[in-house]
């Protein structure tokens, strides 16, 4: 499918915040269960086995979906399959405010993973291909703090809602408005679009990167190889960001449950933090490759993680730290990644490189969820960190040996330079 794309910056900036509040109110509503969780455990209507359950099992059927979506947004209209997601969700949502039968919110829950499917992917191809092309690697930047404000709205409308299942018909409502704004912008951006260049300049090297095969493509960027890091970093991650009150509630006793819940807001926003400090001290002006990026956060995060295997006995203080820095590096992680697969936009596979991405994340969450938490309750949370150190051992190995193939990559598509329309290495 020929994509079109801005060529005016004034609109493209419009277009982009639109699509940043859309995705963010999206974040909202897959996040507002697990907001919820806690009034749902007290009011015993739901187990917390239940709850996890459904959490777990929409992502188990999300993760896959994502490389369908990936495909779907490279060869569809993006913004029709955000409504899709959108109108889908909001239905979702609808339904369960109405009914909080376990069974239906399971099986209601799912089909809302599978509405979603393309939504992300989505949203990243309109990143990659239609703003306007300096545009986009600033676009990506900051569309990496969407997740952290989505999981900040659904907390706060959780708190704010008298009844849990409120917040079902906050989200419906959400998505709806949401669809429907998105519908009239665009109908009315079209004016303002054009071709994308890269499909409609005719130049035969260009057509030719279109054709490229994509296992070839893949295999000769490295890209194997660093989804393989994605998986095992986000399994850290995921647990730093949701355990770590847990985790130093249940090694030192001067942490209530409510000290550790502020520590780990503290933590969480730490990650905002490195990302504003990647972007404007490390990359481009001293880190000059994304993959070369990662691998340096990856190689920080394993040097801060090595206290954790001595969690209880060394002071809360260094614990604290290890698990701030080690949130900052993970975080900045996910940047450089995003910006790796901008580097795919000219090949026409941004949207697919980003939804494998996705399915390899949303995979590494469900593993977190049970297998983090399950290490922790039958051996200790010290056998978890020190399962960490290797996982990011193999990954800094990994990461290193994507490098030149990565290298390669580059220079194998060197003489199309001028063309790629996002400025990325």
């Amino acid at each position: 499918m020929n994509h079109m794309c801005f060529v005016d910056k004034k609109r493209s900036k419009q277009f982009f915040w639109l699509i940043w509040v859309i995705y963010a109110i999206v974040y909202m509503t897959k996040s507002c269960f697990t907001a919820a969780m806690a009034s749902i455990v007290f009011e015993g209507v739901m187990t917390k086995s239940q709850t996890g359950l459904i959490i777990a099992v929409f992502y188990i059927v999300y993760t896959p979906l994502q490389i369908v979506g990936g495909i779907a947004a490279d060869r569809n209209d993006p913004e029709a399959l955000i409504k899709i997601g959108l109108i889908g969700g909001g239905m979702a949502n609808l339904i369960l405010f109405f009914n909080q039968n376990y069974y239906l919110v399971l099986v209601v829950w799912t089909l809302n993973a599978v509405v979603q499917f393309s939504i992300w992917p989505s949203v990243f191809k309109i990143i990659s291909s239609q703003l306007e092309p300096h545009e986009r690697r600033n676009a990506t930047y900051y569309i990496s703090f969407n997740t952290a404000a989505g999981v900040i709205l659904a907390y706060l409308v959780a708190a704010l809602l008298p009844k849990w299942h409120y917040n079902f018909a906050v989200s419906a409502i959400a998505l709806f408005l949401s669809a429907l704004v998105l519908h009239i912008a665009t109908k009315r951006i079209k004016s303002y679009m054009v071709p994308d260049r890269m499909v409609k300049s005719g130049n035969t090297e260009e057509k030719v990167l279109l054709n490229v095969s994509t296992g070839k493509l893949f295999l000769e960027s490295g890209l194997y190889i660093l989804l393989t890091v994605v998986f095992l970093r986000v399994i850290v991650l995921s647990c730093v960001k949701t355990l770590s009150a847990t985790m130093l509630m249940e090694s030192y006793e001067k942490v209530s449950p409510s000290i550790g819940n502020f520590i780990n807001v503290a933590i969480v926003s730490v990650g905002v933090i490195a990302t504003v400090f990647v972007k404007n001290v490390l990359y481009p002006k001293r880190i000059k490759s994304a993959p070369t990026g990662v691998a340096v956060m990856v190689a920080i995060t394993l040097l801060f993680s090595i206290p954790l295997i001595f969690i209880g006995k060394v002071s809360l203080a260094v614990t604290i730290l290890s698990l701030c820095i080690m949130m900052g590096t993970l975080t900045a992680a996910q940047l450089f990644t995003n910006y790796c697969s901008l580097r795919f936009e000219k090949f026409g596979k941004s949207g697919m490189v980003s939804g494998i991405t996705n399915a390899v994340s949303s995979f590494a969450i469900v593993i977190n969820s049970y297998g983090v938490t399950k290490t922790a309750e039958h051996f200790s949370w010290q056998t978890v960190a020190e399962i960490f150190v290797i996982m990011l051992a193999i990954s800094l190995l990994l990461s290193l040996a994507a490098l030149p193939f990565w290298k390669r990559f580059k220079q194998k598509y060197h003489a199309n330079q001028a063309q790629i329309t996002s400025p990325v290495n």
